[in-house]
């Protein structure tokens, strides 16, 4: 899809906490964000040792609650590796049955990486033939850095019979180590070289994430720094003139890693992330589950820290100022994750507009 320059692309794994924060944007907002939406693996039951639902349980509801999420706005769709290649209950893989099931007006692009089984690959064929829009290539950063890759990015786009002016280019950089900055700006921008011109691809996005799979702060919290975002202030300054900028993209507050735990055994603590400027703001308590209320405490804290942005700016803010005078309960766990998101996307949209890290 033909993205603007500010647009801003968030990976968020389709679970309450990253589709309630989207919903919860307000349209000005939405108008400047395409999700790179993946629909995860399946939840696990610790108690009863198996999965939570079928696939067929897991996908079904999909089609349904994009459009009532996201309505018939641009995203691109991916499935996560580790359950791509399962079957619904009629055999179909579970990103044919997602688009055969979403409406014909949507603006859904299937995305497909350098390296998925052919049966995946055989399946986004179909679907860009069905549908016309085109397809997201995604390059993890382990495929980038092989000097096969600009010649495997060609292979994988006759593979599903797409042209480059039909084709988003995904760059992924997971969760890398980005210090020092110069040094791995360097070393991106020679292994983005091996791909050739990128300006012939429809949309060129760079991903990438900074927030750990576990937050290294004791109580009460503290800061965190947003290297990716830092990063790519970085990479982009070093990029002549004539060289494409990517659109800016990352895992919002989730690291690709993550995968959910047995909470049996786990006592996460009650915390509230607020992105600023450069860092992540994260005031931490005991666990959540004992103490519930603390989650007044810390709200309070956020407003009173210098760093809130004040209700207005966001669905999240407005929760966070209203649990700090307690006109609202603390909910739960899965809920601070839609707060701290949806106020991450506002800020990004702000830092890439300000900013002018992207012209």
């Amino acid at each position: 899809m033909n993205i603007a320059p500010e647009t801003y692309v968030p990976s968020v794994r389709w679970r309450m906490g990253e589709y309630q924060a989207l919903f919860r944007l307000p349209d000005t907002a939405k108008e400047r964000v395409v999700p790179f939406i993946v629909i995860p693996e399946i939840e696990f039951d610790f108690d009863e040792w198996t999965p939570k639902k079928t696939m067929q349980e897991h996908v079904q509801p999909f089609a349904k609650r994009y459009k009532q999420k996201w309505g018939n706005r641009p995203a691109w769709i991916d499935v996560h590796p580790n359950v791509q290649s399962e079957l619904m209950s009629d055999g179909r893989l579970p990103i044919a049955y997602v688009f055969d099931e979403l409406d014909q007006d949507n603006k859904a692009v299937p995305a497909v990486s350098l390296g998925a089984p052919v049966n995946i690959v055989a399946a986004v064929r179909a679907i860009v033939a069905s549908d016309g829009r085109g397809v997201a290539i995604r390059l993890r950063l382990e495929h980038l850095m092989k000097p096969t890759a600009g010649a495997a990015v060609q292979a994988l786009m006759k593979a599903v019979s797409a042209l480059p002016s039909q084709t988003d280019l995904i760059i992924d950089l997971g969760a890398p180590n980005y210090e020092p900055y110069n040094d791995f700006a360097n070393a991106l921008i020679a292994a983005l070289g091996t791909l050739g011109d990128v300006s012939i691809f429809r949309s060129y996005v760079m991903l990438g994430c900074a927030y750990p799979e576990t937050v290294p702060l004791n109580k009460p919290g503290g800061n965190l720094v947003r290297h990716d975002w830092n990063f790519f202030k970085t990479f982009v300054a070093k990029l002549s003139p004539k060289e494409r900028v990517p659109n800016y993209g990352d895992y919002t507050i989730v690291n690709p890693e993550f995968t959910p735990r047995d909470m049996r055994l786990i006592k996460s603590g009650g915390k509230v992330v607020y992105t600023s400027n450069g860092d992540w703001f994260i005031r931490k308590g005991g666990a959540f589950r004992d103490n519930p209320s603390q989650m007044h405490d810390h709200c309070a804290f956020i407003l009173s820290s210098g760093k809130f942005r004040g209700s207005g700016f966001s669905d999240g803010d407005r929760f966070i100022e209203l649990c700090a005078k307690k006109q609202v309960g603390p909910s739960n766990q899965p809920f601070w994750k839609q707060v701290a998101i949806n106020h991450h996307i506002m800020h990004v949209l702000e830092d890439i507009s300000t900013l002018g890290a992207v012209p």
